[in-house]
């Protein structure tokens, strides 16, 4: 752990009147404390283990007596146990005593990705007179913030991304246009060679959908089974990547729809607008709130596309959150916009990414908008512009 980084998280937890961050782990069901805890290279950890970051101080480790020879030569302290009495004596000694710690606990599991101390560790927290507190807080400030090279990473991802994105939708009217078949899997495939010899990793494929496979947020091309591409259908894009030679590059994430054709039926056109409303209507909210120095949460965010798409009567068909971090990872460590998968109570920050991408998702088709967006200290920034305004006409 670098000092800037301790530094931080005790700044964080002084701020917070916490007394430290119990990073608790046991056979990998922590990914937050086997991601953060300074953990020997090798070395066999079979049993329970903690990682003690307090508010003051230097940090200090807790494992078992057989696998203390692991941590031979690491300058943190080591308190070790080995019968299950000595364990909890290990944990007073290692934090100091009963007071409010962070741990990843999230209260009725409501930011599900930061709710990784089993329950009946938490109860034996509690009973030795500890206050467990989430630790959410402190894994965006961790994980989800961007450092300008970062940023400068996103700025190239995305800008692949546009670009391949005109290419793909390009491509189709191209076939269409001279009568040569097409299917969501040639799209894939196109997309996914543009970004290798871009030097992009998109972690996974991208998702290419027509008409009622459109209206699956989370469909997947078969290539046993390809699905043609045909004049008068509906045809989304997603695709997202980072830039593969740094490892701490950050993901572009974005999502825009097309009409095979040159007029788009009414209800496509409804459709889209309402989608449209909604995503702006968010970056509104975002927008307001940065530009008067005021706090908004991730479910805030969330409400506000929700409503816009709820009272055009589309409702129902928005089963999806509003948008998700972005960081080193496609789905990021940060505050998502969700007040209906979960409930996201964790304001935005600065020097943070995020996708917006309302939709709305029918039986015989979906629309989906997305885009990214960076909080700077006094505003908010669309980094995937320009942004979709109608569909896409692949004017065949």
């Amino acid at each position: 752990m670098t000092p800037d980084r301790l530094a931080r998280i005790q700044e964080l937890l002084r701020r917070d009147h916490l007394a430290g961050w119990l990073l608790y782990n046991f056979r990998d069901l922590n990914p937050i404390a086997k991601r953060l805890a300074p953990l020997p290279p090798q070395g066999l950890l079979t049993r329970r283990w903690a990682f003690w970051i307090p508010a003051s101080g230097d940090p200090a480790w807790m494992v078992h007596a057989i696998e203390k020879g692991s941590f031979a030569g690491r300058p943190e302290r080591i308190e070790t146990y080995s019968s299950w009495p000595s364990f909890t004596q290990a944990l007073l000694t290692l934090t100091g005593g009963p007071a409010p710690i962070a741990c990843e606990y999230s209260p009725e599991c409501s930011i599900p990705y930061t709710s990784y101390v089993d329950a009946g560790t938490a109860e034996l927290l509690r009973g030795l007179g500890y206050e467990l507190r989430p630790s959410a807080n402190l894994v965006q400030a961790v994980y989800a913030v961007w450092t300008p090279a970062q940023l400068a990473s996103h700025r190239q991802a995305a800008a692949v991304c546009m670009a391949v994105k005109d290419e793909a939708f390009a491509y189709v009217a191209e076939r269409l246009r001279r009568d040569l078949p097409v299917t969501e899997v040639d799209i894939q495939n196109l997309l996914l060679d543009r970004f290798a010899a871009a030097g992009i990793d998109p972690d996974h494929p991208p998702i290419v959908g027509v008409n009622a496979h459109a209206g699956d947020p989370h469909y997947a091309p078969i290539p046993e089974r390809p699905t043609p591409v045909r004049r008068g259908d509906l045809l989304l894009i997603d695709l997202w990547g980072r830039v593969a030679s740094d490892p701490d590059s950050v993901f572009a994430d974005i999502t825009w729809t097309g009409f095979a054709g040159a007029e788009p039926p009414a209800r496509l056109r409804e459709v889209a607008q309402v989608v449209f409303r909604a995503r702006d209507a968010a970056v509104a909210l975002i927008s307001q709130r940065i530009a008067a120095g005021q706090t908004v949460a991730g479910w805030e965010v969330d409400d506000a596309a929700r409503g816009v798409i709820a009272g055009a009567g589309y409702g129902d068909f928005f089963f999806h959150r509003t948008g998700h971090s972005l960081d080193t990872s496609i789905h990021g460590s940060g505050a998502n916009m969700d007040n209906l998968e979960t409930r996201d109570t964790r304001t935005l920050i600065p020097a943070t990414g995020f996708t917006i991408e309302p939709g709305i998702y029918l039986p015989e088709f979906g629309i989906r908008s997305e885009i990214n967006v960076f909080i700077h200290g006094d505003r908010a920034e669309v980094t995937t512009l320009p942004l979709q305004h109608e569909l896409i006409l692949m004017d065949v």
